[in-house]
């Protein structure tokens, strides 16, 4: 007769195969199924859309301003701007050569962006040029001619424009203190101008479907939609339009 002896209890063993089973159900409680990865996917699709739809293009960093032209580098990056007013006035000017500003061009772009109701020119902030030169660039179209409806204003006509009630023009506008441009660019959507300059993370972005254009500036970073069949405005944060 044969005795049979019981197996030895080995105790590793047994927390190896428990710590297994822990593992499997973790994976399984934090994995997704495949039907829940499918609708994660669905969640979000313009916003894929966006992260796909433009150029790779980084916005440039602040620009130097030199003391005389004698100090302009011969070579580097040309930004050039093109851009039109309602009244047909054009300016082609290159504003920036790698990381120094044009004296002479920034002049020449901040008399063309002078306040339309009065003609009083201000120094322009050279870094709404950056954002509108790095925009071009996001959609393909750095050649592309911008149209100006509205730039610098003084306080008086932003004053004026509020009291008329025709126009949805901030107390408090980035456009007073030469930092706010509202555009269009022809062949390009508002929408996608709109998405755009939002990547770029720069500073204020205004979206105006009904007129077709966008507000972009280069004061605290927000977003908001006029609405127009309300009045309202959607905003993200405090706007200073």
């Amino acid at each position: 007769m044969t005795l049979r002896l019981p197996r030895p209890f080995r105790p590793f063993a047994s927390v190896g195969l428990l710590s297994t089973l822990c593992v499997v159900v973790l994976l399984g409680a934090v994995t997704p199924s495949a039907s829940a990865r499918r609708f994660e996917s669905r969640r979000h699709p313009r916003l894929r859309a966006i992260a796909h739809a433009f150029v790779n293009v980084a916005l440039p960093g602040m620009g130097l301003l030199p003391d005389d032209e004698a100090e302009l580098p011969v070579e580097g990056q040309k930004y050039e701007l093109k851009l039109v007013h309602p009244s047909g006035e054009m300016i082609d000017v290159v504003y920036r050569v790698g990381d120094t500003y044009v004296p002479e061009a920034l002049d020449k772009l901040s008399n063309f962006l002078r306040d339309s109701h009065n003609q009083e020119v201000t120094t322009f902030d050279p870094r709404t040029f950056d954002v509108l030169h790095t925009m071009l660039a996001k959609v393909g179209k750095s050649t592309g001619v911008i149209n100006i409806l509205s730039a610098y204003r003084t306080q008086e006509t932003n004053d004026a424009l509020r009291a008329s009630g025709t126009t949805n023009a901030a107390e408090h506008s980035q456009h007073i203190e030469a930092k706010a441009i509202d555009l269009r660019l022809p062949g390009v959507s508002a929408a996608t101008l709109r998405d755009a300059a939002l990547s770029l993370g720069a500073g204020g972005v205004g979206y105006y479907p009904k007129g077709q254009f966008i507000h972009v500036d280069v004061g605290p970073v927000r977003q908001w939609t006029f609405a127009p069949h309300s009045g309202k405005k959607h905003s993200r944060h405090r706007r200073r339009a």
